[in-house]
């Protein structure tokens, strides 16, 4: 799913070429696209504003099959269990057989998911413009609970939820970021920072560190919410911090990538990309990193140095973070171009 599980870690288990990447397929998927894609069991999922899941071979992008939802989509599906969860800025979520497209089941929740669902032990987690957090059976779609966040009369929920074994985190519109229990969806604790959350919690230990729209990066316990650090950047974090060891890497919307001490949020490194970016960067076993910018570029980091080792034309602005499989990078432009680089 994005950011490679429920923790939102965006790291991979596959290595990425230090020395630069080349095109290895490029295929097309109707409407604009302003999510990544999702890989796993050898397809690429992505999700489109003409209101289509596309599914693509993963080896030579071809497409295998789409399906049509009742609402637009803004935002990159869940792969679990064989599943493809899908929801729609209507309110409808859909799950559907990873192999084929098949219908599972459909349900529909009080307003609209502009944020990608996470699953974790059979559960569904997803929240919604409407201030809910719901979490629904990852086999049924049934409720299973929800949990209102209490926001202003424009308020709700426009980021990811992210979930460990006991509890799920989400950040609301005014600010907020809430715990909960994950089995009956209880409040555990809230804490409330400097500004709007439009980016989904990160867990890594016992801490759990969020982007805030005041153009801070926080750190907080995840057992009580206390604020342990926040680090100022030059322009609001995108997507999120992804964790590394003992540091934390984040891209300013202005196009800078930070490498900031995870133990206290201090500086270590910035580099300018040279073009405005949208999301987390996304990181291989071997600390190269990849990020894509709104003026086409892909974009290769070596995070231990904080320098750029390479870089490659997209064929447009690309809104979602690089997905990595098979040891190369898959990325989605707004035009809904599909390319995978090796």
């Amino acid at each position: 799913m994005p950011g490679n599980g429920p923790k939102h870690i965006h790291q991979s288990t596959d290595a990425l070429s230090a020395k630069g990447a080349s095109r290895q397929w490029v295929s097309t998927v109707g409407g604009e696209v302003y999510a990544g894609a999702v890989a796993g069991s050898g397809r690429v999922f992505v999700a489109g504003s003409d209101q289509r899941l596309s599914a693509l071979n993963a080896r030579n992008g071809r497409m295998l099959w789409h399906f049509k939802a009742n609402g637009p989509i803004s935002a990159a599906p869940a792969l679990a269990d064989g599943l493809v969860i899908v929801a729609t800025k209507e309110g409808e979520v859909t799950a559907l057989a990873a192999s084929d497209g098949k219908r599972s089941w459909k349900a529909r929740i009080g307003g609209g998911v502009v944020a990608s669902p996470v699953v974790r032990d059979g559960r569904i987690y997803l929240g919604s413009k409407d201030k809910f957090l719901y979490a629904l059976n990852l086999l049924t779609g049934k409720e299973i609970w929800r949990y209102q966040t209490k926001d202003y009369k424009y308020g709700g929920i426009f980021a990811s939820a992210a979930a460990d074994a006991d509890l799920v985190y989400v950040g609301a519109k005014n600010g907020v970021l809430h715990a909960v229990r994950g089995k009956n969806g209880k409040p555990v604790w809230q804490t409330e920072l400097g500004s709007s959350l439009y980016g989904a919690p990160v867990l890594a230990g016992d801490r759990v560190y969020q982007g805030s729209y005041d153009r801070y990066v926080y750190a907080l316990r995840t057992g009580n919410g206390k604020i342990l650090w926040r680090s100022e950047l030059d322009d609001w974090p995108q997507g999120e911090p992804v964790p590394v060891g003992d540091m934390l890497y984040v891209c300013s919307r202005s196009g800078v990538l930070y490498g900031l001490s995870a133990d206290n949020g201090k500086i270590v490194w910035q580099i300018a990309l040279g073009g405005e970016v949208r999301h987390s960067p996304s990181i291989g076993s071997n600390h190269i990193g990849v990020v894509a910018t709104m003026d086409g570029r892909l974009i290769g980091v070596d995070i231990k140095r904080g320098r750029i080792v390479w870089e490659q034309k997209l064929g447009g602005a690309a809104f979602g973070s690089p997905a990595i499989n098979d040891g190369g990078a898959l990325v989605v432009t707004q035009e809904g171009e599909v390319s995978a680089w090796r």
